[in-house]
């Protein structure tokens, strides 16, 4: 990749440290709270899980503002209302209803970067490349997680409102995408009459067969994270119950990140190994973490297991955007990615719902559930080599967007 196509990665892939963001707030709820005694606490806690509301709206317009803007400009507005939004607190705190009104404003921005990021990336990567720098995508996730949480957590140590100082880095962000990401060319007026004329309702239904295979399997992984108490909360009953505290299990999840943050940057040679079926590996990388952390009580499998549980998220969260990257064209990626947005988004209102139903018990039997799910998973892509079947439609989706393009030429 030479430096210009690095620049440009640099560009769009800056967005993606603002992603994790929403949750810098959820360090601050004890002292927020004292803040607002006349509160009730569920309603301060909201502040933490209200931006999924923003995303959710977000998602919801996103193919309706292709046809309005282009996908720089999108890129642009939406790092602009995170940093109008996160910094609005710092200056208006005297009222929870406009710092819940902020936090959904934030999620509304962060939701419009999910879903244009990897537009962003399929319209100017192609092959291989695209494969790698959608794993930097999620290193860069990780990234900004680790940087925001860390800086908040020292600006806001001694007052909670200072914390929101940590999205001035969202005009830094804005400066580096308005810089770095090429303007790309303004549909025609005859060109958004087209696209306007071809319904929502059509696109969905021209979309290949494999798009909604990827979908499933969306939700499958978030239902899987999510229905399992998140890692890192069972991770602390499990590791409670061998007899390590909260400053052991903060060791092993640090440390643990440089797997996924490693396996982000270095996906592409990874993929060299997996080739076809670096997503049926992610679920082994997902069965193999929970294994290292429910039945050993060792410093190094537990830190392993951490390792283990970053690669599974980047192999298998990398590779469903590339691979609906391949299957969709320019016109109907917007959409595939939009509804692999609200699937993820759906999955986590109904994991809850789930987990009640069959009655999985937090701690060892959640992850009990988790080595199940994400064996059946990897065996079921193994079989059906579901990443050769889509990575073959490649050559004739590749075919249709050349002509696109010779047409709009």
């Amino acid at each position: 990749m030479n430096k210009k196509k690095l620049s440009l990665a640099l560009g769009i892939l800056s967005m993606n440290l603002l992603l994790m963001s929403g949750s810098v707030v959820g360090a601050a709820i004890a002292a927020i709270s004292k803040s607002f005694p006349q509160e009730p606490i569920s309603k301060v806690q909201m502040l933490s899980s209200i931006p999924q509301l923003g995303q959710l709206i977000a998602t919801l317009l996103f193919t309706w503002l292709t046809y309005k803007m282009t996908r720089k400009n999108i890129g642009v507005v939406s790092v602009a209302i995170v940093a109008v939004s996160g910094l609005l607190p710092v200056f208006y705190n005297s009222s929870l209803n406009i710092i819940l009104a902020c936090m959904i404003a934030l999620g509304f921005g962060l939701g419009l970067i999910s879903n244009v990021g990897p537009v962003l990336l399929q319209e100017h990567f192609d092959g291989e490349e695209r494969a790698a720098v959608m794993g930097w995508a999620v290193g860069f996730n990780n990234l900004g997680m680790m940087g925001f949480t860390a800086i908040g957590g020292v600006l806001g140590s001694t007052n909670w409102q200072n914390l929101f100082w940590v999205y001035g880095a969202a005009i830094l962000i804005l400066v580096v995408v308005l810089v770095l990401v090429p303007k790309d060319r303004k549909l025609s007026e005859e060109e958004v009459s087209n696209q306007r004329s071809i319904s929502f309702g059509k696109t969905v239904k021209s979309l290949n067969g494999y798009v909604y295979v990827m979908l499933i399997v969306t939700f499958v992984t978030s239902v899987t994270s999510l229905c399992l108490m998140i890692f890192m909360a069972n991770q602390s009953i499990l590791l409670a119950s061998k007899g390590n505290g909260t400053a052991y299990t903060a060791m092993v999840t640090a440390l643990g990140n440089v797997g996924g943050i490693c396996t982000a940057f270095g996906l592409k040679y990874i993929r060299k190994i997996t080739k076809t079926d670096t997503m049926a590996w992610g679920f082994v990388a997902f069965a193999l973490s929970y294994i290292c952390i429910v039945f050993f009580n060792n410093p190094a499998l537990h830190i392993a297991g951490n390792m283990f549980s970053g690669m599974g998220i980047v192999m298998v969260n990398a590779t469903i955007p590339f691979e609906l990257s391949i299957l969709a064209n320019h016109q109907q990626f917007p959409v595939a990615i939009a509804m692999n947005t609200l699937i993820s988004s759906l999955a986590g209102f109904a994991a809850p719902m789930l987990l009640a139903a069959t009655k999985i018990s937090a701690g060892a039997n959640s992850y009990f559930a988790g080595i199940a799910i994400s064996g059946l998973m990897a065996v079921v892509l193994l079989i059906i080599r579901l990443g050769n079947r889509i990575e073959k439609k490649s050559g004739e989706v590749a075919s249709n967007v050349q002509n696109e393009k010779v047409q709009e030429a």
